[in-house]
């Protein structure tokens, strides 16, 4: 797709993400149709730029990802596949996983050392592109991921055991949801707030999805919801709050390069992917998704 050098960056942006998208589709139809599609959005977000900036981008995102859900489901089923609970439930088992690797590579970017920018250093950059775009693309990627992957969650053990293993993957979902929508206004260059307000309801909506994997981790313990790794959830769930206890304490320099909260880290997105596998090989055949 040829592209105007002259674009509005909020508008590249969204194109970019929006034809990474498209992959969701069947590959027949996203070759007969995925140049228009892409098209179409196109002049969409530049109308919507024009008309009412970066929040008519925001309001034109969240309805293009209600219909993008909508009609995926609708393609595939159209075209034969017979999108049952079981396979859906794999389907997230491989996005929880995959969101999980994605937020991993974030985190392994932002850790990094970089060299003090000099003009005469070849090996440093005024600007971090890799940075830029971990946060541009990967971030609010692994943040959708983890939404499809709780929906698989809920749809896995809404029928079983106790209230908590019903209702906390909600929690889990609206937080990755909220985290989507703030990675993806800072995306488009959109602060409604002050950038330090901006962070720190990333942060707790984040932690809301970590809170709902604790709490999911105890009542499948509890009620013995998997045959194995019942205790993934907790030690999955638990670094952001171990991480604010360290805060608290003063132990470590509270920073993502501190070798401990690092360590962490990667020890909670290796149990997430380990997860997701387990979700995605352990699930009875079910009816059609509704």
């Amino acid at each position: 797709m040829s592209q105007n050098l002259k674009e509005p960056s909020p508008v590249a942006y969204s194109i970019s993400l929006y034809v990474l998208l498209l992959a969701a589709y069947p590959s027949g139809f996203r070759h007969e149709y995925g140049p228009h599609m892409a098209q179409v959005f196109r002049d969409c977000c530049l109308r919507s730029y024009r008309q009412a900036g970066l929040p008519g981008m925001l309001n034109l995102w969240i309805l293009t990802l209600i219909d993008f859900i909508k009609s995926v489901l609708e393609e595939h089923i159209q075209r034969g596949i017979h999108m049952s609970k079981s396979t859906f439930i794999r389907l997230s088992g491989w996005a929880l996983a995959l969101g999980a690797v994605t937020f991993m590579i974030v985190i392994i970017i932002s850790a990094r050392d970089v060299p003090e920018y000099h003009p005469n250093n070849y090996l440093s950059n005024p600007i971090d592109l890799y940075f830029e775009y971990a946060t541009l693309y990967l971030l609010p990627a692994s943040m959708l991921l983890w939404v499809i992957g709780m929906v698989g969650i809920f749809f896995r053990f809404k029928d079983e055991g106790s209230v908590m293993a019903k209702y906390s993957p909600i929690l889990g979902i609206i937080g990755a949801a909220l985290s989507f929508l703030i990675t993806l206004s800072w995306s488009l260059e959109i602060s409604l707030t002050t950038s330090e307000a901006d962070w720190w309801m990333f942060i707790g909506s984040l932690s809301m999805y970590f809170l709902a994997l604790v709490f999911f981790g105890i009542a499948s313990i509890r009620d013995q919801l998997m045959p194995r790794w019942n205790a993934l959830p907790i030690i999955a769930g638990s670094w952001l709050l171990i991480l604010w206890l360290l805060s608290v304490f003063d132990i470590g320099n509270g920073d993502i390069t501190d070798p401990l909260m690092l360590g962490l880290t990667l020890l909670s997105m290796l149990c997430l992917v380990i997860l997701g596998i387990t979700l995605r090989s352990d699930v009875r055949e079910g009816a059609a998704l509704a």
